[in-house]
């Protein structure tokens, strides 16, 4: 599982396909994401460069805080 970050926060999760998928749905109008957005399953450094631009960081775990948001008893 992947996780798109945007100031820390969860923005979409999902496998790579997912979020590429994600990606290319929510901003098919950013110039990056037309650009390269057939090129991301191939090339992963264009995909990760796209969501940076978006403003978005790509990580392999949620952040404390949102982590703790979700498993609270």
């Amino acid at each position: 599982m992947k996780y798109l970050l945007r100031n820390g926060k969860v923005e979409f999760s999902g496998d790579k396909k997912q979020l590429i998928q994600y990606i290319k749905e929510t901003y098919p109008d950013e110039y990056w994401v037309r650009e390269y957005g057939k090129l991301f399953e191939t090339d992963f450094g264009k995909f990760k460069f796209a969501i940076e631009t978006l403003g978005l960081e790509l990580s392999d775990k949620m952040s404390n805080t949102e982590y703790n948001k979700t498993h609270r008893r």
